[in-house]
């Protein structure tokens, strides 16, 4: 059997993958972490055969962690690398993980990644190679990546229907009880997501986390207003003109990301 360890933060991702690979009849998950400790403490004990390693974790980057096990272990794991954004990619290779698949994962993609770990570990190869062989693999992974970048829509829900829309109408979404809610110009729709859920499906060179409760589309800004204490709030370019209120920790950030 092939044994196989999940490394993700959200329990939903580690859930959807878990099933997946236990669709393929010679693989067992034998375990899951949280967090980067976690999993470094997990892996150095039951010594799985693979990983699949979040690049996004809550007390560590997943690429460090990565890096720590190879270093660590006399025999290290074979390593994937997941994300809901390709821009990772290099980093990941650069880790020498043998690959790299971005959320939400598909069967057919998964299927190749595993074809790997079985040729790497059939062929008993440690995950180094020569610089011929690095551009190689990293023009196949980015290749990979770059055929997993579908045209994506966002479900959403209104008066009972599920509906899709397309990332580029939202002009800001926000926490109301535990999911977000999603805004366009002149429509609200309710969602089953929380808002880090949401988050990872939207894409980071366009929208933006101005608030634990709201995230905006900078493409849809109009104005930015002086706030209390060095605060901001933005103006959107919707109906109602919502204003968004943006935390002093992020306003450097926003205002490089809006060219200021």
């Amino acid at each position: 059997m092939l044994k196989v360890f999940i490394v993700d933060d959200e329990a939903p991702a580690r859930s959807e993958l878990r099933y997946l690979l236990e669709q393929f009849p010679e693989v067992s998950v034998i375990g899951e972490a949280s967090s980067g400790e976690e999993a470094i403490d997990s892996v150095l004990q039951i010594e799985p055969d693979a990983v699949f390693l979040d690049i996004h974790l809550q007390d560590r980057d997943g690429v460090d962690v990565g890096q720590e096990l190879l270093e660590s272990m006399v025999n290290p794991p074979v390593i994937i690398f997941a994300s809901a954004y390709e821009i990772h990619a290099v980093r990941a290779f650069e880790t020498d993980a043998i690959d790299y698949i971005v959320k939400p994962f598909s069967e057919l993609r998964l299927e190749k990644t595993m074809n790997r770990v079985r040729k790497m570990l059939r062929a008993n190869e440690a995950p180094v190679a020569t610089a011929p062989q690095l551009e190689e693999q990293l023009q196949t992974i980015l290749q990979n990546v770059l055929a997993d970048q579908q045209p994506r829509r966002v479900p959403v829900e209104k008066q009972g229907k599920i509906m899709l829309i397309d990332p580029n109408d939202i002009v800001y979404a926000t926490l109301e009880g535990r999911y977000a809610s999603i805004y366009t110009g002149n429509e609200q729709y309710a969602t089953s997501f929380t808002l880090q859920e949401l988050e990872s499906r939207l894409s980071p060179k366009q929208f933006f986390r101005t608030h634990r409760a709201y995230i905006v589309n900078l493409s849809k800004t109009a104005e930015l207003v002086p706030w209390f204490k060095g605060s901001i709030h933005l103006i959107m370019q919707d109906c109602r003109r919502t204003e968004i209120p943006v935390s002093r920790n992020v306003v450097k950030e926003l205002k490089k990301r809006l060219g200021f």
